[in-house]
């Protein structure tokens, strides 16, 4: 996500969740079948859950539910308190059963689900567009099916299975949190390049130009060079929509059509563009376990972005933003509200989120590669991302990657700036 929506101010309703206890299930499966009017505002929904308890004798699910209006649920009773849903199931579950909710609902404008004339698309609050866990340790796949006016352009989640009239479907194969499931629908015009086997897909009211192409195309390949992990999938889509959403969504990333524009006449603003595709490294090919250790998502995000303008712009722009990020963390500092990277003792949402992640870690990880040098951090990089491929982390996971490149123990770096 992108440091100019900060997400602390979007983040309160989902983080205040992750104080409480682990809900005792995990939803392996989303089958979301959505009805999708711009006109009209209105988005008519399913969701199939397919979920497992973790425990003995589990008898209700509390799922989260944003605003929506729930009309039924096949598999069990609900009720409704605030932004959740709980359902109370029509038999007691043993540890380790499989069972299925499926529930129908309407969703309004929302924080999460945004219209425009002409355009509709989701915004990191999953839950008030679908039914779902809406917390990051439980990861799932989705299979989303749109239906939408014939001629509008259509991008979700994961790759596309099939496209018929009016009616798209989407597939994410590899479990995620539920806040990268997203999908935009709109009169958009479409254009599209290639770099090695994946195809570069661009959605906006105008067309992409060679400036969006060619950085985006440039980005692309260094992410992969520099994780040593090809793109994961075959199409990466930028959306270019109407608003303020700078959000990495499986598969592809909504980016505001005015900075869209604003590339035209400063093409070296390309720290948002490379920010949102490193998201789909980090943070959904290797995704955090929950928020405390954020970081690994936003300031891995935000320091590979300054390393990108590196290599296209030289060590000087690298320094700026790397100088940049460590004014703001002393700012906080000076404020009283520094913690230490891996935090899991918060109480409040402003603990967890705001700024803090994403320039203390890229600070961090600027300290990091300067004291290990380049070669031994990349190698650490490389093997942080090839066995952590498709799992949740904690900050000792990406602590050991690295010191296995060094061979060398980080403890006392790590000590001082993550926990």
């Amino acid at each position: 996500m992108g440091r100019r929506l900060f997400f602390a101010l979007i983040l309160p309703l989902a983080l205040s969740q992750a104080a409480v206890p682990p809900r005792p299930y995990h939803v392996e499966y989303y089958d979301v079948k959505l009805d999708v009017d711009i006109g009209e505002k209105r988005l008519v929904g399913e969701v199939a859950i397919r979920f497992r308890s973790l425990v003995a004798n589990l008898s209700e699910l509390e799922l989260d539910a944003g605003e929506l209006d729930v009309s039924s649920v096949s598999g069990g009773r609900f009720s409704r308190q605030g932004r959740t849903l709980t359902v109370s199931l029509q038999r007691d579950m043993k540890l380790g059963g499989q069972g299925k909710l499926t529930i129908r609902y309407r969703a309004k404008p929302a924080k999460g689900l945004v219209f425009f004339p002409g355009q509709v698309y989701t915004s990191f609050f999953t839950n008030d567009w679908m039914v779902c866990n809406d917390r990051p340790e439980d990861r799932a796949t989705l299979r989303l099916t749109i239906s939408a006016r014939a001629d509008a352009k259509v991008v979700g989640s994961g790759r596309l299975v099939s496209l018929r009239a009016g009616v798209s479907e989407w597939a994410l194969d590899s479990p995620a949190p539920p806040f990268v499931f997203g999908f935009a629908v709109g009169d958009f015009v479409e254009s599209s390049t290639a770099v090695s086997a994946v195809k570069l897909r661009y959605l906006g009211r105008t067309r992409a130009d060679a400036t969006v192409s060619g950085a985006t195309e440039s980005a692309l390949q260094f992410l992969s060079e520099k994780s040593g992990m090809a793109f994961p999938g075959a199409t990466y889509t930028q959306v270019f929509a109407q608003g303020r959403v700078e959000q990495e969504v499986a598969g592809f990333t909504l980016l505001p059509e005015s900075y869209q524009a604003n590339l035209t006449t400063h093409p070296d603003d390309l720290w948002l563009l490379a920010h949102e595709l490193a998201h789909q490294w980090y943070g959904i090919g290797i995704a955090c376990q929950d928020w405390s250790d954020f970081w690994l998502n936003e300031g891995m995000a935000t320091f590979l972005a300054d390393a990108f303008l590196e290599q296209r712009f030289g060590r000087e722009r690298y320094d700026r933003e790397i100088a940049g990020s460590r004014k703001i963390y002393e700012a906080l500092k000076d404020e009283g509200k520094d913690r230490p990277l891996s935090y899991h003792d918060w109480t409040t949402t402003q603990q967890a989120g705001g700024r803090l992640p994403y320039h203390k870690g890229a600070w961090f990880l600027h300290l990091l590669r300067e004291q290990v040098g380049d070669d031994a951090f990349r190698r650490g990089l490389r093997i942080y991302t090839k066995d952590h491929w498709g799992k949740a982390v904690v900050s000792a996971d990406f602590q050991k990657s690295m010191e296995s490149a060094t061979g060398t123990s980080l403890s006392a770096l790590f000590a001082k700036w993550v926990y």
